[in-house]
């Protein structure tokens, strides 16, 4: 006998639900059960095969007191839909089927009388919309008290969103933080000379940002502060203001990062995150390729040792490198060269894999391969302080050379060490700066990158640990980060992945490791400030450098070489734009190439002629062995019906009929297969009545099966059932049982429009009720092994 109920999801045969019993016994002043009830009332309770075998023959002998013996269908409820099928065993004659519309109801009842949660609201909570708390609007009301919890008394079970697999731990948050601090210092410093600002802005940046952020962000991992991506951008949007000299250029950039705020808050309060969306991931590695090339190239020639002039494109740069080969200094390229090989060797080594993937490389064989070994421990702590080392091997090194009486090695030179100074962002250059647009088109560039860049980083670890973040908040958070950095004569600042990467690495559990990183950060901002006047720049361009090839990703490009030439081109035109002109213009190329390439992508969607192989219906051209019907074309689009390509799918139909014409083949039906739409508008409502009408010139008629619920409403409610059906066509469910009737020329559609118009009059409306709960459903179920619709 076959059981009329859906497999569990706990034990995999059985009933679906949770595994738990159920009483029959009903109140005796609430009247008899009905077989009806009592299948509603099992559905989503029995857990195995062998209780459903019991509770049939229940089912059988209260169905044979039931006075009605008119329906032959089964009544049970699934996610809320009623659901309908005609295969239900022969000797249970249940109730009639008007009950189907209070099967919700009784569900609930009964569940109610176990003490259990209502049926109707199981799956509910999967489309509820999470309600607003205001501590949402400052996590740590939320993650200070579970950090408590976990020393004291154990986490709860409201906290397991949050805290996932990653418990909280103090000793792991001071040694991260102490640590990512210590690495933070020098990268600060050589961003900010990416940048083309004073150095010490770098450090201005990387300390009421961090603490803003610790106040405000929802990641809990996440190291803040000026990034590589971040200060390019901040300093091509600078070049092409055309302010060069060190004041203007740091009240740009206060301005700029106020602008960043500004934006970031708007959209966050908005809780728009998800709109950053529309930015592919192939515009993204393309862009962050172009960024890694121009940052890398504009720090060569710190490494070389000449003198060259900032330029605002990068191919300027590369043609003023080519033109000072010949007055390289060699004492600075050999010491820059050094370190920036050092840096390299580290960072390799550090991602080289397992011990046996090492044991097998022709280099890293000689290094040390156990990760449990000391000699690896201590080699991969100095890979994660690589920055301060090369800084400090710098030092040492250019104080040899002086020492040796050469000379010619750039220092960073004077350095204002007034310490951390509150004013207003771009203060005394308002009109030299605002009257210009670059500077707002700009800072909605960077404040979408910094964005993305920080949920790219956080989501990673997120996802690996198993804990929630909330996108919007930290669009809040980021932006009051910018906010921060603009009054403490900082730039833009974002999440890093470098820092945060060794912020996991040595145990980080929460955003008190970013507290702890700022603080370090302020003692070298009072303490480090004027020995930093004697850093050689060939040490610190080494560090960018070795951030900007991580940007750098070939592999992607080869990847859509291989298997997706639209991708690649589009990759290719971001790529371009971005290298002659600067990748704020290249995000935007690749973003408006995105964009055209989607349309094309929607107005020439994939169409199938479909024959049937197995009891599934495939595409003919990669399933030639497939079955086609004697008397019908049966197509598929695997797109949304509406005014840009409904016209692509009739001209299809067409041709697919007069194809199978021209082989001798007499075509009475046209089946559209709607397994693969979801929506269809008026415009594609409309070529459906016409086709329809079309076909039935030709003596021809039009069925459009495997119709999903809101589809088939919706044909119902614009009355393009009726204008079909006028024509002599059909709506149909199934598109198995449509090839039945097709097959069948005295075969009776009846039952089959019956099934659409129940299902319409049951769903009332597409979407949601006025109550917010799902609209109830009927749909067919199919016999265990058949293929569903």
């Amino acid at each position: 006998m076959m059981s009329c109920f859906p497999p569990c999801f706990d034990c995999h045969h059985g009933t679906f639900g949770s595994c738990r019993p159920t009483s029959l016994a009903r109140d005796a002043n609430k009247g008899p059960t009905t077989a009806a009830q009592v299948t509603v009332a099992f559905e989503g309770t029995i857990t195995c095969e062998d209780k459903a075998a019991g509770i049939q023959e229940e089912l059988a002998a209260l169905a044979a007191t039931n006075a009605s013996e008119k329906a032959q269908k089964h009544v049970c409820v699934e996610e809320q839909a009623v659901v309908v099928t005609s295969d239900c065993p022969a000797n249970l004659k249940l109730a009639d089927v008007s009950e189907e519309v209070q099967a919700p109801s009784l569900a609930n009842e009964l569940d109610e009388e176990a003490g259990l949660p209502p049926l109707g609201v199981k799956w509910q909570v999967l489309y509820e919309q999470k309600p607003f708390s205001p501590k949402s609007l400052f996590p740590p009301l939320i993650w200070i008290p579970q950090y408590w919890r976990t020393y004291h008394g154990g986490i709860r079970e409201e906290d397991r969103p949050y805290v996932g697999e990653l418990p909280f731990s103090l000793k792991g948050d001071t040694i991260a933080g102490l640590t990512v601090g210590v690495m933070l210092v020098p990268q600060c410093l050589a961003f900010a000379l990416l940048a083309g600002l004073p150095i010490q802005t770098g450090l201005y940046s990387s300390f009421l940002p961090l603490l803003v952020y610790a106040l405000f962000g929802t990641m809990r991992q996440v190291q803040t502060g000026p990034t590589a991506l971040m200060c390019l951008l901040t300093g091509q949007a600078l070049d092409s203001l055309g302010v060069m000299t060190p004041g203007p250029r740091v009240a740009g950039a206060t301005l700029m990062a106020l602008l960043v705020a500004a934006i970031s808050l708007v959209l966050g309060m908005m809780r728009v995150g998800g709109v950053v969306s529309f930015i592919s991931h192939s515009v993204l590695t393309a862009f962050c390729t172009a960024a890694g090339i121009t940052i890398g190239t504009s720090q060569i020639k710190h490494v070389l040792g000449v003198k060259l002039p900032r330029s605002a494109h990068w191919w300027e740069t590369v043609r003023d490198l080519f033109s000072a080969l010949g007055s390289i200094h060699v004492p600075t390229f050999v010491m820059g060269s050094t370190i920036l090989i050092g840096l390299l060797t580290l960072k390799y080594w550090k991602s080289a894999g397992c011990a046996a993937k090492r044991s097998q490389h022709r280099i890293w064989r000689f290094f040390p391969k156990d990760k449990a070994s000391l000699p690896f421990r201590a080699l991969k702590l100095v890979a994660d302080l690589s920055s301060l080392i090369a800084v400090l091997t710098g030092a040492l090194w250019a104080a040899a050379y002086r020492s040796a009486g050469i000379d010619g090695v750039v220092l960073v030179g004077d350095v204002e060490a007034d310490g951390l100074i509150v004013a207003l962002p771009g203060q005394g250059y308002y009109s030299e700066l605002l009257g210009d647009s670059t500077l707002f088109v700009s800072a909605g560039t960077i404040a979408v990158v910094g964005f993305l860049e920080s949920v790219a980083v956080g989501g990673k670890f997120a996802a690996m640990s198993k804990y929630i973040f909330d996108p919007n908040q930290e669009l809040i958070a980021l932006g009051l980060a910018n906010l921060a950095s603009s009054f403490v004569s900082g730039f833009p600042v974002t999440g890093g992945f470098s820092r945060s990467a060794v912020n996991v690495t040595f145990g980080a559990t929460s955003l008190l490791s970013v507290v702890i990183s700022s603080l370090l950060v302020l003692l070298a901002v009072y303490i480090l400030l004027p020995a930093i006047a004697l850093l050689p720049l060939a040490s610190m361009a080494p560090i960018i450098m070795q951030g900007a090839i991580v940007f750098i990703d070939v592999h992607e490009f080869q990847v859509a070489f291989r298997s997706y030439p639209g991708e690649l081109l589009v990759m290719i035109a971001t790529l371009i734009v971005s290298l002659a002109l600067t990748v704020k213009e290249g995000l935007l190329a690749g973003f408006v190439c995105s964009v055209l390439k989607t349309l094309y992508e929607i107005a020439n969607p994939n169409l199938a002629l479909v024959g049937e192989i197995q009891g599934n219906f495939r595409d003919m051209r990669y399933f030639p062995q497939a079955q086609q019907a004697p008397n019908a074309v049966v197509v598929r689009m695997d797109a949304q019906v509406h005014f840009a390509n409904s016209g692509k799918l009739k001209d299809f139909v067409f041709k697919a009929v007069q194809v199978r014409e021209s082989m001798g083949t007499k075509i009475d039906y046209a089946v559209i297969d709607g397994k693969s739409v979801n929506s269809i508008d008026l415009t594609g409502c409309q070529m459906l009545e016409g086709l329809a009408e079309a076909l039935a010139g030709r003596k021809q008629k039009l069925v459009v099966a495997n119709l999903k619920a809101p589809i088939a409403a919706l044909l119902h409610t614009t009355g393009v059932q009726k204008h079909i059906k006028k024509h002599g066509g059909q709506l149909c469910l199934d598109l198995h049982e449509a090839m039945d009737l097709i097959a069948d020329p005295t075969a009776d559609w009846s039952a089959a429009a019956d099934k659409v118009n129940l299902l319409v009059e049951t769903r009332g409306s597409v979407g949601k009720s006025p109550g917010g709960s799902m609209s109830p459903t009927v749909r067919k179920v199919e016999p265990a092994g058949a293929p569903s619709p």
